[in-house]
């Protein structure tokens, strides 16, 4: 929710609230306070009834001037429908340009990035503090002076990118919640000329690695699942009539550190023909679960969408719920990601559509052929806020964030994914900038690109989410990063 005045400074929050819309969607909104039936017999000559009433056309006002604060786009979490968790949005109001949309101002009507304080933990308390996360800053994002050299520098490179039309998409960069820069260039739609906003829904593409090997590890914390466990006995008959011989040795963890071996699925002529139609995970399975291995289980590093699906499939098997709404009950839900999720068909109305480059669209991808590798959709405001909550360990006890971040398996010479890394965590690329520790993932497909870096010790995230293909998400980020590093 955008927890900032446009003038600055921080407006106090209510929890969220839900009302129908028209279309029988639920609107997510603030507080409203809805008389009970007690109030009302009670309302008439009763001194005290009035001053309540007093109070609430008060507290009504109130919250009709923050609702005020709110986007043209308010997202709504729909009922559950044939078995999965689907989001939906009101469309955007594209008519109604946004003049200050780039601004200072609008940049620092960010959406409530930081997090709740950080509880104290054992590890920590044991002095567990070789490879630490810094907790973040309590709640209440500050916002940024306007003369401030950095977010000037930050916003001037964006805008010569944008000019350039180097740049499409959306960029947040947050430094110990402070907003330095908050920017948004060309079009989600180059039919109707809808612009890009700092809010504008975006496919993530791999990020969606992050969220789903955390899942993966809660479910480990809650003792449903090892990482050492073999993957058949959960696939087995759900998903695979039979475990194949070569994969009986195969791990979780070896499906979340990309070394399985199984060969990747992106890359298969049979899923790139059908990106477009509905399936199921035990259809996706099927196109590579007969495939001989890249290599040995656990003896080398190959990327791989392949894992990711079985990953969530093992999720669905071990909650008996469908990957949507684990991700919503542990993760979207708790962290108030109002923008972020996943669905089987398609992100929510207005989200950004996806180019190979500018003028050339990609294909309407449906979520189900994505699932928990590449599915998920959300916001620069969100993912800033999805990483704080490592460093506020609002996301998982400090042993499981510090699990999270810790090298699992070494990249290969020309680092992961030929980006700059020295081995892969748990869907974190391990780097350092200037000497600094750096967490990352990079995202790629179909139309889409995307970079969330987080410097775990600076408390620095750089969110950038493009709806160009050839657009260097990853290169703008680590730019970003290092001016945000500099100062």
């Amino acid at each position: 929710m955008l927890g900032t005045a446009l003038s600055g400074g921080a407006v106090p929050l209510g929890n969220p609230a839900s009302a129908a819309s028209a279309e029988g969607a639920v609107v997510t909104g603030l507080d409203v306070d809805i008389p009970s039936a007690r109030d009302h017999s009670g309302a008439h000559g009763s001194h005290h009834s009035r001053q309540r009433d007093k109070q609430r056309q008060s507290e009504r006002e109130r919250q009709r001037q923050r609702q005020n604060l709110l986007r043209d786009v308010t997202l709504a979490l729909t009922p559950m429908q044939k078995g999965e968790t689907d989001s939906r949005a009101l469309p955007y109001n594209w008519q109604k340009t946004d003049a200050t949309a780039n601004s200072f101002i609008d940049r620092n009507s960010l959406s409530d990035i930081t997090n709740r304080p950080a509880q104290k933990s054992d590890s920590l308390a044991a002095g567990d503090t070789s490879d630490s996360t810094q907790k973040s800053d309590p709640p209440g994002t500050s916002s940024t002076p306007q003369d401030d050299s950095t977010s000037a520098e930050m916003l001037a490179y964006l805008r010569d990118l944008a000019a350039k039309k180097q740049f499409t998409g959306s960029a947040l960069v947050v430094r110990r919640g402070r907003v330095l820069a908050r920017f948004a260039a060309g079009e989600a739609n180059e039919e109707k000329h809808i612009p890009n906003r700092p809010d504008t829904v975006y496919r993530v593409m791999s990020i969606t690695k992050q969220f789903t090997s955390m899942l993966v590890l809660k479910l480990r914390d809650r003792g449903l699942l090892k990482l050492d466990d073999p993957i058949c006995p959960y696939l087995v008959p759900a998903y695979i009539k039979a475990c194949p011989a070569a994969w009986r040795p195969i791990t979780i963890r070896e499906t979340l550190t990309h070394t399985s071996g199984i060969p990747n699925i992106e890359k298969l002529p049979s899923y790139l023909a059908n990106v477009t139609k509905p399936t199921t995970p035990r259809k996706l399975i099927q196109q590579f679960v007969n495939l001989p291995l890249d290599f040995t289980p656990g003896t080398s590093w190959k990327y791989t969408n392949s894992g990711y699906v079985l990953a969530g499939a093992i999720i669905q098997a071990v909650t008996h719920k469908p990957y949507g709404t684990v991700l919503r009950d542990e993760i979207t839900g708790p962290l108030d990601l109002e923008h972020t999720g996943y669905s089987r068909r398609y992100p929510p109305n207005g989200f950004a559509k996806g180019y190979f480059t500018l003028g050339s669209p990609a294909p309407l991808l449906n979520g189900s052929e994505l699932f928990s590798a590449t599915g998920l959709y959300s916001t620069v405001d969100d993912i800033a806020r999805w990483d704080r909550a490592f460093g506020s360990y609002t996301v998982a006890p400090p042993a499981t964030v510090k699990q999270a971040f810790t090298p699992q398996a070494p990249c290969p010479s020309t680092g992961c994914l030929n980006l700059p890394s020295s081995a892969y965590a748990f869907g974190w690329l391990v780097d350092r900038l200037q000497g600094h520790r750096l967490r990352y993932h990079p995202g790629l497909f179909m139309g889409y690109t995307a970079s969330n870096m987080y410097l775990p010790d600076d408390d620095i995230q750089v969110v950038v989410l493009s709806n160009v293909q050839d657009t260097d998400t990853a290169g703008i980020a680590r730019h970003l990063a290092t001016l945000a590093l500099d100062r």
